[in-house]
Order: C-alpha cells, then sequence, then structure tokens
C-alpha cells in the first residue's frame, strides 16, 4: 500500500489506530494475575474438594473445618499434621461453618439442589461423627451460634425469618433441640453473636441495616446504617464488643462499636469483598477480595488477594495475592496462621501471619476511594473510544465502497449543430 492510500483512506488508518490502542484496552480491563506459588508467606495449599466457601477454626484444638459446595463436603483440617482426619457429606451443599472452641463441636448449614429445604447438621470436631440433624426452611444465608446459651441462628432471606435452636446434650453426647422462629426486617442474611453481651447482630440486604437484638426479649435495641449489602459471616470480637461487616455491593469494610451501636470506621476494601477475620495477636483484619457479587460463578472477575487492616487505626496496611475468588477467611492466633478458602481456584491456602509479610502498597481510604473512581472512569472511556471508533471505521468503510461502485458517467456527445468547443471571445480592440 502507497503512502498515498494511506493518507486518503480513513478506515485504513482508525484500523491501524484501533490495533495500537487494544493493548492498553486489555490493560486496563482485565483483572489482576493471581499468584500463589508456595514459598512465604504461603505455608501450604489443600485440595479437598471443589469451590471451598465456609471455614472455621477451633482455636483450642488448631483444627480448621472447610465447607466444600461441590460435592458437599465439610473437611477436619489439622494444620500441625498436615493432614485431613475426616471429611463428611452433608446435604446437596454446604455453604457455612462454625465451631464451637468450648464443646469443640461443629455446626454446618446447607441447601438442597431442587430449592426445597435447607439443612442444620452438628459434627464432633475430633472425629466427624454427626451428633445432630434437622431440615430447615430453605435459603440458610447466615449462621451463627451463640457458646454460652447454645442457641444455633440460621437466617432465611427467602422467607425473611430467622430459625432458632436451643440445644441441650445429654450426659451421654446426645443432642436435641427446641426449635422456634424470629421476625426480624424484611430480608435477613448476615449473622453474628456476642454470647458475653447476649446480642444477636442481624444483617437486612433490603435496608441496608444491621439490627441489635437483645437475645433473652428478642426486642430490637437498635438499627444501625451500613454500606450496600451487608454479607454474611459478621465477625464480633467479644472482647472488644466490635462487630465487624462486610458490605460487598458498598465495597468496604464497616466497624461498628457494639457498646454504642454506631459504625465507628468505614474502611474502603476491593470490590466485591466477602469474609472477614481478626487476628488478636498481630493486631490486623483481614478482608477476601472476592472480585464478583456473590453467587456469580465468573473466574473472568475474580478477585485475587486479601486486604489487610490495622486492627487499632483502620488503615489498609496493603493486599496479598492468594489466588481467584478468595472467599471465607479465618485465623489461629495462637499459631499465627491465616486461612483463605479460595474459591475459584479450588483450593483453601494456609498463610503465616507475620509483621513480615511482603504486602502490596496499602492505600489510605481516601486515596482507595479515588483510585477506585479512576479506574471505573478509564474504563468507561475505553469503551466508549472503542465503540466510536468502531462506528467511525464501519461509516468509512461503508463511504468508501459506496464512492467505488457508483459507475463514472460517460462523456455525452454534443446536439448536432452544436459546437464540441467552447465559445472563445476575442477581446475588442
Amino acid at each position: 500500500m502507497s503512502s498515498l492510500d494511506y493518507r486518503k483512506n480513513p478506515a485504513v488508518r482508525y484500523s491501524i489506530l484501533c490495533i495500537l490502542l487494544l493493548p492498553l484496552l486489555a490493560l486496563l480491563l482485565s483483572p489482576p494475575p493471581a499468584h500463589a506459588d508456595g514459598g512465604f508467606p504461603i505455608i501450604g495449599v489443600l485440595h479437598a474438594g471443589q469451590r471451598p466457601e465456609g471455614i472455621a477454626v477451633d482455636t483450642e484444638t488448631h483444627m480448621v473445618y472447610i465447607a466444600y459446595e461441590f460435592p458437599s463436603l465439610v473437611v477436619g483440617f489439622d494444620p500441625i499434621s498436615g493432614k485431613v482426619r475426616w471429611s463428611v457429606t452433608v446435604s446437596d451443599s454446604a455453604n457455612d461453618v462454625q465451631v464451637d472452641s468450648t464443646n469443640h463441636h461443629v455446626y454446618v448449614a446447607s441447601v438442597s439442589n431442587n430449592n426445597t429445604r435447607g439443612g442444620l447438621t452438628i459434627l464432633d470436631g475430633a472425629s466427624g461423627k454427626i451428633l445432630f440433624n434437622a431440615i430447615t426452611i430453605y435459603g440458610n444465608d447466615g449462621l451463627a451460634i451463640d457458646t454460652i446459651r447454645q442457641r444455633v441462628y440460621l437466617s432465611s432471606s427467602d422467607h425473611d425469618i430467622i430459625s432458632v435452636y436451643s440445644l441441650t446434650t445429654s450426659a451421654g453426647g446426645k443432642i436435641s433441640a427446641v426449635s422456634s422462629t424470629l421476625k426480624v426486617g424484611t430480608h435477613p442474611q448476615p449473622l453474628g453473636v456476642n454470647s458475653r453481651l447476649g446480642r444477636l447482630y442481624v444483617g437486612d440486604v433490603a435496608s441496608n441495616t444491621i439490627d441489635v437484638i437483645d437475645e433473652e426479649s428478642g426486642h430490637i435495641l437498635a438499627t444501625i446504617p451500613v454500606a450496600a449489602l451487608p454479607v454474611q459471616p459478621l465477625r464480633v470480637d467479644e472482647a472488644t464488643g466490635r462487630v465487624y461487616v462486610v458490605c460487598s455491593t458498598g465495597q468496604e469494610l464497616d466497624v461498628i462499636d457494639g457498646h454504642i451501636n454506631k459504625v465507628i470506621a468505614r474502611i474502603p476494601v476491593s470490590p466485591f469483598p466477602e469474609g472477614v477475620a481478626f487476628n488478636t495477636a498481630t493486631g490486623r483484619i483481614y478482608v477476601a477480595d472476592e472480585g464478583h457479587p456473590d453467587n456469580v460463578f465468573s473466574g473472568s472477575s475474580s478477585g485475587t488477594t486479601i486486604t489487610a487492616v490495622d486492627k487499632q487505626s483502620f488503615d489498609v496496611l496493603g493486599t496479598l495475592p492468594v489466588g481467584r475468588a478468595p472467599d471465607g477467611v479465618e485465623t489461629d492466633p495462637s499459631l499465627r496462621r491465616i486461612y483463605v478458602s479460595v474459591e475459584d481456584s479450588n483450593a483453601v491456602v494456609e498463610i503465616s501471619d507475620s509483621p513480615d509479610i511482603p504486602l502490596q502498597a496499602g492505600l489510605d481510604t481516601h486515596q482507595a476511594a479515588a483510585v477506585r473512581q479512576a479506574i471505573l472512569l478509564l474504563q468507561q472511556a475505553a469503551a466508549i473510544t472503542v465503540i466510536l471508533m468502531v462506528v467511525t471505521i464501519v461509516g468509512a468503510t461503508l463511504a468508501a465502497r459506496s464512492r467505488r461502485l457508483r459507475a463514472p458517467e460517460s462523456p455525452q456527445n454534443p446536439p448536432s449543430g452544436a459546437s464540441s468547443r467552447s465559445e472563445q471571445r476575442i477581446p475588442p480592440a
């Protein structure tokens, strides 16, 4: 192609410009790569099922309990020996797990594939033996345990109720339960309990609030506004009375002071966060940056990191790559370890919690919000630019083709008697 063709043909110019801009567009719109290939601080990676979600740690025995969605397994993992002690099939899909470190019982919420019922299963933490089984209302969105009062709470946002199970354990170890229901809000989902204060915390995904309920009377003591879409689990630090609320759509971690029932910090984190845990030994909070909306399986849009936050100042310390779509996260303060269920990578990552963790640079709250807004605007601008370029290229190409398709007019013979030459005028003398 000659330089004359390049200058005259706008379609060629725009095509070359589009090709040059495509790598920039891919860089702006593509998610960051996952890096979890071992070495400090990654101690090990466990593959025991597909799509691990809920995770719990017995701080006395150090056993780690993992709920896998497919197949519906609950796994008891011993991090000291590095071996899986047992695995138990529960219903069709296990979606949450909690543990009582006083009696070493494991509590599992599950749902059926036909969307007709849920389930509550209690296991012995040492052997995996099933101690109690109950069919519950479908839509087990949240699970919480009062270890002092021996109560289990299950929320169902589909039916707008909370199921309450008051447990009794016989001398022989047999567990029985008396069930009741609690009506709170319109779409209750995440739950948390402060056994010392006798407080139940219920997140409502429709009103974006946290209701504080007195466990003895059932009365609502306060309703606290939080950012959009609070998700399970709500983490309660009974030593300080603080409640940590992950707000997925709002893309922040809200911290509530349980003594005054007010939000004392709003910490921006990565898009669509999911799990949260705090480590009393290192004074850090960890948030799992899942990266896509709840119940959406999309590896291409998954997050790949956990965010570390200072527990006192609430400053974002940085992020650590762990794999695609980190979901549940838990800590063991005595062993100084972090456990992250990395859903889209089908793995549970065991991390050494240390001040020397190689975190990627953290941002303060204002910087983080500004960066998120800038990235969003850049992505929108890039998408609009590409659309305009495509429209321009198509229009220029069609116009050029239309001109070529037009046949040039053939010269017409002049009428008889008419001169074929232009009349020449002789200027006057």
